[in-house]
């Protein structure tokens, strides 16, 4: 991974709403064919929950790996149920597996999990992959 993570402060806009709330306010699911576009070969720079930062690198081929600001890397991979509208990620070490539904909030990319009804992600400032 060619980029140094970056400590930023992130807002994370959508974790104080239900999925409801956010739909409410405007904020448009992604389908999977929006998202894949986005995110697939580029480099992410999000805010996680209990106020992690992270940089992660997306793959083409499925794969991911990233680094977190309290020094934690990991890798796995990634997929996209285009019936489900969903994105997995699967962590090879410490780093929590999430299906998730993507919401474009003012201008992020912003995860909802299905599995836990919370807000889990937001991915910043994409740049294509080094």
């Amino acid at each position: 991974m060619m980029h140094k993570l970056k400590t930023k402060d992130f807002d994370y806009t959508g974790s104080n709403l239900t999925e409801n709330d956010a739909v409410k306010k405007g904020y448009s699911l992604l389908s999977s064919k929006e998202l894949l576009p986005k995110i697939s070969n580029k480099t992410i720079f999000g805010d996680y929950l209990m106020g992690y930062k992270f940089v992660a690198e997306i793959y083409n081929n499925g794969t991911t790996y990233g680094i977190n600001n309290v020094g934690t890397v990991d890798s796995g991979n990634w997929s996209i149920d285009f019936e489900k509208n969903t994105l997995q990620l699967k962590w090879k070490n410490a780093w929590i597996n999430t299906i998730t539904r993507a919401y474009d909030v003012n201008g992020n990319i912003e995860f909802y999990d299905i599995d836990t009804g919370k807000w889990r992600m937001t991915f910043k400032y994409l740049t294509a992959c080094m």
